[in-house]
């Protein structure tokens, strides 16, 4: 994993009633690299890490190497910053398809959701 314990740190899973549907509780990591050459001082959550947090889950869902094959919807809903939202939850359901799986996931924490997304990754 590329940002795994570098830009978040996994707090828990939850299952649901899909085995293939689990939402993923992160803790943003404030003083990492990213926040610190992103807007420093008033530090955002870069869309494309957004986007490789979502992929990185959807890896532990499936049990996969993926990569991205087809962003089909990236809608980012609201500006996610480490400081008002240490903690974010990351939705993610995959279906099955021939070359791997379709991904729908959501980053949100309890007040708003920030990233909606829709998108192929094909196992590698």
């Amino acid at each position: 994993m590329l940002l795994e314990n570098k830009y978040y740190k996994l707090i828990r899973v939850d299952d649901s009633e899909s085995p293939l549907t689990k939402t993923y509780h992160l803790a943003l990591i404030p003083d990492c690299d990213v926040y610190r050459g992103h807007f420093p001082g008033n530090p955002v959550c870069p869309g494309v890490c957004n986007i490789e947090t979502i992929k990185e889950c959807a890896m532990m869902l499936t049990g996969k190497k993926l990569l991205i094959s087809t962003i089909k919807q990236c809608r980012l809903t609201a500006i996610a910053t480490p400081a008002v939202c240490p903690e974010i939850s990351v939705e993610v359901t995959a279906t099955e398809t021939p070359q791997g799986y379709t991904i729908l996931a959501t980053i949100a924490d309890a007040q708003q959701t920030y990233m909606e997304y829709k998108g192929d990754m094909m196992i590698l």
